[in-house]
């Protein structure tokens, strides 16, 4: 890979774009000096945006060292248009999809979705939806079940929120669509369909999204898959060291992959 200078990490382009869905979305490229061909696009979690310090990090890291890096809010987050309450994971993936689109303008490139949590299991659910435009998928704490959003409901719960059309959700509330994607996705089954290089990072003690979800990930994975669990760290990876080991083995990946 080739060596890093600090001083010359990309600056960030504003583009916006428009995912498969309709809806405007606002991101950030970095386009290095001298490109290596490849493009990261980055997935964030369900609650961040793309201002999030595993995306500055990556940014940090991989930009100088000729990645191309397209960083994006999702629909109803951040900068991008749309409510919070009409947030669906299959509209996340009809956003990634809009993304892939956005980059075709930009020539033909090694394409590789890095998401995280919930962005994780959307890249994958992407990745299994047009396997050609991908050429491999990274995953930080992803989400392997939609089940874990309904985990805590009892069935009287789960009436209500289908009744009222929403539920409280933090601060905000979210509408039933998102429910009626947790009962019909499968994202194991897509998994299966990804025959493009897999890398699963996870922390073993993550209480957000159990170490289970990486695991069963893995096991499905139908390509070449690299499972990497880190030792005492949770689901944000924010304990002393642990970003800097995720990005370590990101970039051994890279290098192993052939995404140089």
């Amino acid at each position: 890979m080739p060596q890093r200078d600090p001083q010359e990490t990309p600056a960030a382009e504003p583009v916006e774009f428009a995912s498969r869905r309709g809806n405007v979305l606002v991101g950030d490229l970095h386009r290095p000096r001298h490109a290596n061909g490849t493009i990261l696009v980055l997935c964030h979690g369900m609650e961040s945006t793309r201002r999030g310090n595993k995306q500055r990090a990556i940014v940090e890291r991989f930009g100088p060292a000729g990645y191309t890096i397209l960083r994006f809010d999702f629909s109803y987050v951040g900068d991008s248009e749309g409510r919070f309450e009409d947030l669906t994971i299959s509209g996340e993936v009809d956003d990634v999809l809009g993304a892939l689109d956005f980059l075709d303008d930009f020539g033909a490139a090694r394409r590789i979705l890095i998401g995280s949590s919930l962005g994780g299991a959307v890249a994958l659910l992407a990745a299994a939806a047009e396997p050609d435009r991908v050429s491999a998928v990274a995953t930080i704490a992803a989400v392997g079940d939609t089940a874990i959003f309904t985990r805590d409901l009892d069935a009287a719960e789960i009436e209500s929120w289908r009744r009222r059309g929403s539920r409280p959700w933090r601060d905000g509330s979210i509408n039933v669509s998102f429910l009626d994607d947790v009962e019909r996705l499968d994202i194991l089954a897509a998994v299966t369909r990804i025959r493009r290089p897999l890398l699963v990072m996870h922390g073993r003690c993550d209480n957000v999204v159990p170490p289970e979800h990486a695991r069963a990930i893995a096991a499905a994975a139908a390509g070449p898959v690299r499972l990497e669990m880190f030792d005492g760290v949770g689901h944000r990876f924010e304990e002393p060291g642990a970003l800097d080991s995720l990005l370590e083995v990101l970039e051994a990946w890279l290098r192993e992959i052939g995404a140089v």
